[in-house]
């Protein structure tokens, strides 16, 4: 899977791609398929999409990028905002040259690809929403948590919060595999971004977003639950929902082949 930096408002912006290698300031091509920008949850990264990027090579142009402070992208904080996070975006597709693309995300990613959609909607071709909400309803507690491991008062906990039941009782690789991912990004990002998640609230605009959109959700989800992504397909007109068994808020790693068999099935409607 090739990778490359870009700057992008002054950050040094890393992102994975599928198709041949370039010089350094030579844009890859995105000219096979649909052009697709995936957006990473809350403290992620853009290699969380491994699963999807790998197999939507094989017809179109993913992108995959490691937001500001993030992963191997430079800063150590969080942007402010949940709209700050999408004029980045759009920033991003300036600097690869993309007039349009399909955005997919998940989580804080999916509240991130709505608020795109809605002011820079010439730049949004169709919507992904995985696992995500107009509204997150994180518990206090749970953010003040990772305030402390900010401040060194705790170290970063390691939980089962958020994967189904079946993946914690079969698939305990899943969840070592999303820990390897945490500790990519420095909990000061981490923090912010549930921070910035907290505020946002999409609700009453979202009946304005009018681009082809999925809505995939996980059955089993807690933090996101079912009825999240029921409201986000009651709000959004025509859009379309899937809920995938056995997955919970890690939908895209728990259950890899029903997520990209949606995406399949979407792109391949898109004119």
């Amino acid at each position: 899977m090739p990778t490359k930096y870009a700057t992008v408002r002054g950050f040094a912006t890393y992102y994975y791609y599928v198709g041949a290698t370039t010089l350094p300031d030579v844009v890859p091509r995105h000219d096979r398929g649909q052009p697709i920008v995936l957006i990473h949850a809350a403290g992620s990264n853009g290699h969380s999409w491994h699963y999807q990027y790998d197999h939507l090579g094989k017809s179109h142009s993913p992108f995959a990028l490691d937001l500001p402070g993030h992963g191997r992208s430079s800063g150590v904080e969080a942007l402010p905002s949940v709209q700050d996070y999408a004029d980045f975006v759009a920033a991003f597709l300036d600097t690869l040259q993309i007039d349009s693309a399909v955005i997919v995300g998940r989580s804080m990613g999916g509240a991130i690809a709505m608020d795109l959609a809605l002011r820079y909607a010439k730049r949004v071709r169709a919507l992904g929403l995985i696992a995500t909400a107009a509204k997150f309803n994180l518990p206090p507690e749970l953010i003040e948590t990772w305030r402390n491991v900010t401040m060194g008062r705790i170290g970063q906990p390691f939980t089962n919060g958020g994967y189904s039941p079946r993946t914690i009782a079969e698939h305990p690789e899943i969840i070592r595999e999303g820990w390897g991912e945490q500790i990519k990004t420095d909990p000061r990002t981490r923090w912010g971004d549930m921070v910035a998640c907290s505020k946002v609230d999409l609700r009453e605009a979202i009946s304005r977003i009018d681009q082809p959109t999925l809505i995939i959700g996980g059955a089993d989800d807690d933090i996101t639950p079912p009825d999240a992504a029921k409201t986000l397909h009651e709000a959004i007109k025509g859009s379309r929902l899937e809920m995938i068994a056995d997955a919970g808020h890690y939908v895209t790693t728990e259950q890899p082949g029903a997520v990209n068999a949606a995406l399949d099935r979407f792109l391949s409607e898109l004119r």
